[in-house]
């Protein structure tokens, strides 16, 4: 009696070695493009940092040196920041620009070795709406500054950080 063959059961998807070797291929092609010309996209964005802003010490320089010294305080941003990080070198920020024609955003940790701690340059027809994770080397405000229209404008925020996750601040 011959009975009718059942199809093997195989798992979803590719098996291990194909994936791994679909990830080698898809690295190599990366690798050998990089002399071809791609690789000058990265460091046309790395070349528009402003290393003297982000290496100032002082934050008063650190404003001067980022071209918004005179910004205006405005309750047109909203940041969402924790009030009391347990751990300083992990404090999540949300930050929403609701002034229009947002070109960049600035965050200042006031009290950080080196304030300026990031930039993020926002394209034409971009949300005006960045999450990023900074490190705080202790209880300070945050400041955050945004370029609209040729004007600069602020808003800040205290955020407690204890010691070792203890709740001493």
């Amino acid at each position: 009696m011959n009975l009718p063959h059942l199809p093997t059961r195989r798992t979803p998807g590719p098996e291990p070695r194909r994936r791994f070797l679909g990830s080698a291929a898809r690295a190599l092609v990366w690798v050998s493009a990089l002399p071809l010309g791609l690789g000058r996209i990265a460091e046309g964005w790395a070349a528009r940092r402003n290393e003297k802003a982000f290496n100032d010490k002082e934050l008063d320089a650190a404003l001067i040196d980022a071209g918004v010294p005179d910004a205006i305080e405005t309750d047109q941003i909203t940041l969402h920041s924790p009030e009391l990080a347990e751990n300083g070198a992990l404090v999540h920020l949300e930050i929403e620009s609701r002034i229009p024609d947002t070109q960049s955003i600035l965050v200042f940790a006031e009290k950080n070795p080196q304030p300026l701690v990031a930039q993020f340059d926002m394209l034409p027809g971009l949300e005006p709406f960045v999450a990023v994770r900074i490190k705080m080397a202790e209880s300070a405000f945050i400041r955050i500054v945004v370029r609209a229209g040729g004007r600069a404008y602020y808003m800040r925020k205290e955020t407690k950080v204890t010691e070792g996750g203890c709740g001493e601040v």
